[in-house]
């Protein structure tokens, strides 16, 4: 049964940011989007988490995730993209399954695979992107239970080991820079985007 189970991403490893920030979907409409494209690529379960700098897909089918099959998919979830764009993605993907998908998860909620290494917003990244895709009926029993040991591992990482001795994140190197550059303390400050990044940025700067 696990050989079925694949993961899908797009990071800032092989991809601009930019062109990583094209896959996010906006929280309201993933219920609708996500769920058609589980039933047209037949997939059992499919779980989806969008940070800053990555796009995942995590699946459970019979289907190999192969080049054809991929394009497929990006061209159902995103009709809006070109062919050009659907296929540097494909160019760009990581895709990895059965335990090797595992492993990835891991890495990615411990955040060994993050920008930043030690960075902790990754791992309620993941566990809120479960919960949204559990309660909308898109996951079933092979996800619940990696979820459940892969965030029970990656407390271990954060509690256990030096990785958390000094935790940072995109957003805290961000804001120590700026303070670096003695910006005026009533300087006006103009933040684009209402995500989580840019939320945690803004409570920084307050």
């Amino acid at each position: 049964m696990l050989e079925h189970f694949h993961s899908i991403a797009f990071t800032h490893r092989h991809l601009d940011v930019n062109t990583i920030g094209q896959l996010h979907i906006e929280s309201e409409e993933q219920p609708v989007r996500l769920a058609a494209l589980k039933e047209t690529m037949d997939l059992t379960e499919l779980m989806f988490l969008s940070t800053c700098n990555r796009v995942e897909f995590l699946m459970c089918g019979s289907q190999d995730p192969s080049a054809e099959f991929l394009a497929s998919m990006l061209s159902q979830l995103y009709p809006e993209q070109s062919e050009k764009i659907i296929q540097d993605l494909v160019q760009g993907v990581e895709v990895t399954s059965g335990r090797m998908a595992v492993e990835h998860l891991l890495k990615v909620a411990s955040s060994i695979d993050s920008m930043v290494v030690g960075e902790r917003e990754i791992i309620t990244q993941v566990r809120n992107a479960f919960e949204f895709c559990r309660t909308n009926g898109l996951t079933g029993d092979l996800i619940r239970l990696i979820m459940r040991h892969t965030i029970e591992t990656a407390k271990k990482v954060y509690t256990e080991t030096s990785i958390a001795t000094k935790p940072v994140s995109v957003v805290s190197l961000a804001y120590h820079r700026l303070r670096d550059m003695n910006i005026p303390l009533d300087a006006r400050i103009l933040i684009i985007g209402a995500g989580v990044t840019n939320n945690n940025m803004a409570r920084f700067l307050k």
